[in-house]
């Protein structure tokens, strides 16, 4: 026997088996790149959106609702005694 093969069987280690650290290397390497894709896809809505906002405020810089004549019904003047 090698000893090589001898020290990974003392370990409790053979060809078909994973240590911790490579279980927990496997998992960082499968779930960044769905983080690094969704934070990607969050600033392109978040600048879409802010884009979004500012031209509807260009649309919209110009129309007011019109002024309104209110008829005045009572006047200082025409206080009756």
């Amino acid at each position: 026997m090698s000893s090589q093969s001898a020290s990974a069987s003392a370990r409790g280690e053979s060809m078909g088996q994973y240590s911790m650290g490579q279980y927990t290397d496997i998992m960082v390497g499968l779930l960044v790149p769905p983080l690094l894709l969704g934070l990607l896809v969050g600033r392109a809505l978040a600048d879409g959106l802010t884009q979004a906002g500012l031209a509807s405020e260009q649309i919209f810089a110009g129309e007011r609702l019109p002024n309104l004549n209110v008829p005045q019904t009572m006047s200082a003047t025409d206080d009756e005694p």
